[in-house]
């Protein structure tokens, strides 16, 4: 019953947030599961594709990734480079994608996305260059106003560094400090304010569950 409850609540404010999204030009999507999720996904991308992702605990969470590997894309995998050349190359084929694919770090309920991010790889593919983009992100993603999540972000700034093994201030105290390291994972900060230039390219699909950090 509580289970039952908390989904209802979930998917009452994605369908405010979906309809607040499609007033701000984009294409977005209620669904419950993360399975729908990649139902969804396999609707919108042909057979025959070209598509990448950025670095995602969500698509992953999901078997996003899974479809993609399934031999009906043309995948630009990230996870499959074997040296930083490799990496390099993948995260450049990004750019001329049909799909480019990822999750954010908050969504808020007028409509922005927030996004942080260390090399670009993510943010940079998500302004300019792929035909579209496929935003999944679970409800634990929606902040009130960008200073929510910027706040958000703050918070699950250390866990993120701790999981991908990297040596900042947060990974030892447990909160971000803002620091100077070389290493740090908070770099870029991507605001998306509106699709109105490109109606649709933005293609956002809320999943009425907590996934990812």
């Amino acid at each position: 019953m509580r289970t039952e409850l908390y989904t209802w609540k979930y998917m009452e404010l994605g369908e405010k947030v979906v309809s607040v999204l499609k007033e701000k030009r984009h294409d977005a999507y209620l669904v419950e599961k993360k399975e729908d999720a990649v139902q969804k996904v396999k609707d919108l991308i042909p057979s025959g594709s070209k598509v990448a992702v950025g670095g995602s605990i969500t698509l992953n969470e999901c078997g996003i990734l899974e479809l993609l590997r399934n031999g009906d894309y043309e995948f630009y995998d990230r996870y499959s480079a074997k040296s930083h050349e490799e990496s390099i190359r993948i995260n450049r084929q990004a750019f001329e994608t049909d799909f480019f694919l990822c999750s954010a770090n908050a969504i808020t309920l007028d409509g922005k996305i927030v996004q942080l991010d260390g090399t670009g790889t993510r943010v940079a593919p998500m302004i300019w260059g792929p035909k579209n983009v496929i935003i999944v992100a679970g409800m634990n993603k929606i902040a009130s106003s960008v200073d929510t999540a910027q706040e958000r972000i703050r918070f699950i700034s250390p866990m993120n560094a701790k999981r991908l093994n990297i040596k900042t201030p947060c990974t030892r105290i447990g909160e971000c400090i803002n620091c100077e390291s070389s290493e740090r994972i908070c770099v870029h900060q991507v605001t998306v304010e509106t699709g109105v230039r490109t109606p649709g390219r933005f293609k956002i699909i809320l999943v009425a569950q907590d996934l990812g950090l």
